[in-house]
């Protein structure tokens, strides 16, 4: 993999890879542990020879579902038509991963139905070859077919992958391009690996002692399967999509700043208002919860500054309007803060810092990138990524206290995890309308 092509032979650059899941819409088309017909699983049996005897263990694949898998593939190909990704007539080379030679007529047929049939003489197989080699297929197949093919710089190949054990549909776009022999100017310099799909420190369940702190452990791996979520949801809303593709432009930032700002500044208002309305029970949180809002206190104010360097037009931030997302999430922050004892809060504090710890030093380099003519003025986002790890620790042990504190830990917990899950979902709002 690399930013440029190779210096001494053609390659081949990537478009772009999309796959999508449909295993909510049919039934198991493969499936172990079930007799034919259904019946007692293979766990229901005193042991695994049982179970094999009475068929609990051989693997089965309901091949009637399998005309449905690649239609759902044709229609997940035409909504990339539609989209403008892909013409069908611009496609010069097919390849298509099929477990079976019967499978071609219906991949033919399906696409002919659509009217985005690509002529058969660009369609490559080599599964008479090699067989059907499972999840490499479509690497064989594309090595195969380099080897075997002449291709020149323009041409545009489609990787079409159906996989049938819960319906999830690939496709992949390539296109030739020449050497380029020219010498480097610059030496690449790496940048540092962020593995967006962890879940942001200290949330990891794995690092308590779920023997000494069984509470705390459970908690931890309610939030970081909502964190995962969340990020997945994150990673693939609009702003971030244009950010990623380097379509990000000086006024999408500005319209994400100007949305933005008004909902950084409530942060410590709603944060303030849940403190007054602790009771005594609570006293000991009472403190790491003003320490954190003083510590945000003047957020709103640098991002405000670095909205006016970036050329932001408004000079009053008073007038400045939060989004219907931003609304809803502030409103609803706020009525949570008005309630008494509201320490589910720590949920929706967990979503916002572990957003600016792990999602924004990601997206960062790339806006820099995009934006450099712009100068020094994302200085709250450098801000954000890196005090929020010291944050999240305050948070960490927040939540332990509240455990500790409180006279039901299960209600308490329902309380955290529901409220994480409200924020998130708020919380991507507000993202999306800064589209």
């Amino acid at each position: 993999m690399s930013s440029r092509p190779a210096a001494d032979r053609l390659s081949l650059k990537l478009h772009f890879v999309q796959s999508q899941s449909h295993a909510g819409d049919y039934p198991l088309c493969m499936q172990m542990g079930l007799p034919h017909g259904g019946g007692a699983s293979w766990l229901d049996h005193p042991n695994a020879a049982s179970a094999e005897r009475a068929g609990a263990l051989l693997l089965r694949q309901d091949i009637q579902l399998l005309p449905h898998l690649f239609d759902v593939g044709i229609h997940a190909y035409a909504e990339l038509v539609r989209h403008g990704a892909v013409d069908s007539a611009g496609i010069d080379h097919f390849l298509c991963h099929y477990s079976s030679a019967r499978f071609r007529g219906v991949v033919r047929d399906c696409l002919e139905r659509a009217e985005l049939a690509i002529p058969e003489q660009r369609w490559f197989s080599n599964l008479a070859t090699r067989g059907n080699t499972g999840a490499v297929s479509i690497f064989v197949m594309l090595d195969d077919f380099l080897a075997e093919r002449a291709v020149k710089p323009g041409e545009k190949i489609l990787l079409f992958v159906p996989e049938s054990g819960r319906f999830t549909v690939s496709f992949a776009l390539l296109e030739v391009v020449g050497s380029d022999p020219s010498p480097r100017a610059t030496q690449t310099v790496a940048q540092p690996f962020v593995d967006l799909d962890a879940p942001p420190p200290p949330h990891d369940p794995a690092s308590v002692d779920a023997a000494r702190k069984p509470d705390l452990a459970t908690l931890l791996l309610e939030l970081a399967g909502i964190w995962g979520d969340f990020r997945s949801r994150a990673w693939r809303s609009a702003p971030v999509r244009r950010i990623v593709a380097g379509r990000f432009t000086q006024q999408d930032y500005l319209n994400w700043m100007a949305h933005w700002i008004p909902q950084v500044r409530e942060g410590t208002r709603w944060m303030r208002t849940a403190v007054d309305h602790l009771s005594e029970r609570y006293a000991p949180l009472r403190a790491l919860i003003e320490g954190h809002a003083d510590d945000e206190q003047d957020d709103y104010q640098i991002l405000f500054e670095d909205y006016r360097r970036a050329g932001g037009s408004v000079k009053d931030l008073d007038t400045l309007q939060r989004n219907p997302g931003g609304e809803a999430l502030n409103a609803f922050l706020h009525a949570q803060a008005r309630q008494t004892d509201a320490v589910g809060l720590l949920g929706a504090i967990y979503i916002i810092e572990g957003s600016g710890q792990r999602l924004i030093p990601a997206l960062l380099p790339l806006i820099r990138r995009q934006l450099s003519e712009l100068g020094p003025v994302f200085r709250f986002l450098h801000y954000h990524g890196e005090k929020d790890m010291a944050h999240l620790t305050r948070w960490l042990n927040a939540v332990e206290l509240v455990l500790e504190c409180s006279p039901d830990a299960a209600a308490t917990m329902a309380d955290i995890t529901r409220t994480a899950q409200r924020t998130a979902a708020l919380y991507l709002m507000q993202l999306e309308d800064a589209a």
